[in-house]
């Protein structure tokens, strides 16, 4: 899907996002999320999703078996094999869809809400569901997730798998040499609230957490224009694209630069 202006705007106002006629997915606020806490929020959109493990060498029956599937069944198949992320599954879906749900094997679907009401995620509605939660959580890299197919040949489903963990590995390197590793999210709300006028630690829980990102992104942007202009000014020599304007779109995970 595209992250259209009215997304964004919906996202930003806390309207839910219409999937179809099957289920709403709700752009959660700050204060929602403090109260399953920050790492199970995390949890909770990382088992919706889920991707298949890449294997070491040397399980070529269990890679025959998990090429076999996409990352819809094989979440279906967790959910079937393993009762704790079955639960967190459920936890999941009553989080972001406001609905309990069931999940079915045969046929291969979720069902959301009361069965009677028949609102069935099938596996090309998971895959939607799962491209709103990227851009509504600021998670889409831009990048097309890459699936390895039963009937891809062995060298390219070997290429695939290192295209895999070549991502995995710029994704951990990023996040490292990103962020400071003392530096916890109620560090970010904390900051945002003085910095942004308006915001304070009352109302700044009422934001939803793509507003909370979209405002955290843009504030850097106006700090690092507001210093590289005075820099400037004061006869520093200044890549022009480091005095780009702090007024401009954000893309994916609101990561243009």
């Amino acid at each position: 899907m595209n992250l259209t202006d009215d997304f964004i705007l919906k996202c930003q106002a806390g309207v839910p996002v219409l999937l179809d006629d099957i289920c709403a997915v709700y752009p959660a606020t700050l204060r929602e999320i403090a109260g399953v806490g920050y790492t199970k929020f995390l949890m909770l959109i990382q088992t919706i999703l889920i991707t298949k493990p890449v294997l070491d060498k040397g399980n070529e029956e269990l890679e025959k078996i998990l090429d076999s599937m996409n990352e819809f069944q094989y979440f279906l198949t967790m959910v079937s094999m393993d009762k704790e992320f079955n639960e967190l599954a459920k936890e999941a879906f009553s989080f972001f869809s406001k609905e309990k749900v069931s999940f079915s094997l045969d046929p291969a679907q979720i069902v959301i809400g009361p069965l009677v009401e028949k609102h069935f995620l099938d596996e090309s509605h998971f895959f939607s569901l799962r491209e709103i939660l990227k851009k509504m959580y600021f998670l889409d890299d831009g990048e097309e997730e890459i699936v390895i197919h039963e009937d891809d040949s062995p060298r390219v489903k070997d290429i695939k798998r290192k295209m895999i963990k070549n991502r995995e590995l710029v994704a951990k390197a990023k996040k490292k040499g990103g962020k400071s590793s003392d530096l916890a999210f109620s560090d970010l709300v904390g900051s945002v609230a003085l910095k942004v006028p308006g915001l304070n630690l009352n109302n700044i829980f009422d934001l939803t957490y793509y507003a909370f990102q979209d405002q955290l992104k843009r504030m850097g942007w106006q700090e690092e224009y507001d210093t590289n202009t005075r820099a400037a000014l004061a006869g520093a020599k200044i890549n022009k694209n480091q005095l780009k304007y702090w007024i401009r779109p954000i893309r994916g995970t609101g990561s243009e630069s």
